[in-house]
């Protein structure tokens, strides 16, 4: 028997999925501050800066002492991009689940092990598919870092699945980053397909972090008049 049991969501547990949700985003801070790293955009001023100021200044301990600056300044760029998506998140459709999600034709679900929430994800209706397409969007799917490894998150994407052919959705589409390592791992695994990229800003394009996004085609495709 699974140590956990997916439900439907309820008022009570607003604050527990605020929780999971903000810490499950901040998890990701890391993986984009390694991606900067990586790209020449970041490296070839900082070692320009280095050699600069060894060559002006003669002291290597000043050239350290700033191109530790200069990291840290980026590390602080990330945490302030992550935050500001994560405060703007829960001002908006987690800042009432019931409204944005149960009321509006879709549903919230939460996996509870031991009589705690260790998962998350919610759907709702895409307000403009594509013509002849009736598309449900994924969202929030999250776990719990302790929970991890139990297969809770397939099993959250499995009761969203079945929400969509239950209710006759042609699709199940949903949108994740570039460095949400794990979570393109199990929607591929699952025959999601990537159908879409692209950048959401400026700043995302010079971080070269890009949202892919993702379809699952249900077998049963509805068509218009059904």
């Amino acid at each position: 028997m699974a140590p956990y049991h997916i439900r439907q969501y309820q008022e009570r547990d607003h604050k527990r999925v605020l929780e999971l949700f903000s810490r499950g985003m901040k998890e990701h801070i890391p993986a984009i501050f390694r991606r900067m790293l990586t790209l020449p955009r970041t490296l070839l001023p900082l070692f320009g800066v280095l050699v600069t100021i060894v060559l002006v200044s003669g002291s290597w301990l000043l050239a350290a002492v700033c191109s530790f600056l200069g990291l840290l300044g980026l590390w602080l760029l990330v945490w302030f991009l992550c935050r500001k998506y994560v405060a703007t998140c829960l001002h908006t459709d987690l800042a009432d689940i019931t409204k944005s999600y149960l009321s509006a034709r879709g549903s919230f679900w939460v996996a509870e092990s031991g009589g705690q929430v260790v998962g998350i994800v919610g759907c709702r209706p895409v307000k403009d598919p594509p013509l002849g397409r009736k598309q449900l969007q994924l969202f929030r799917l999250s776990v719990s870092s302790q929970h991890r490894g139990q297969g809770i998150a397939k099993a959250l994407v499995r009761t969203v699945l079945q929400f969509a052919r239950d209710q006759g959705y042609s699709d199940l589409v949903l949108e994740t980053s570039n460095v949400q390592y794990s979570a393109l791992a199990l929607y591929q695994a699952m025959g999601f397909q990537k159908t879409d990229e692209y950048f959401t800003s400026v700043t995302m394009r010079l971080m070269t972090l890009s949202v892919f996004h993702f379809t699952y085609f249900l077998p049963f495709a509805w068509e218009p008049g059904m």
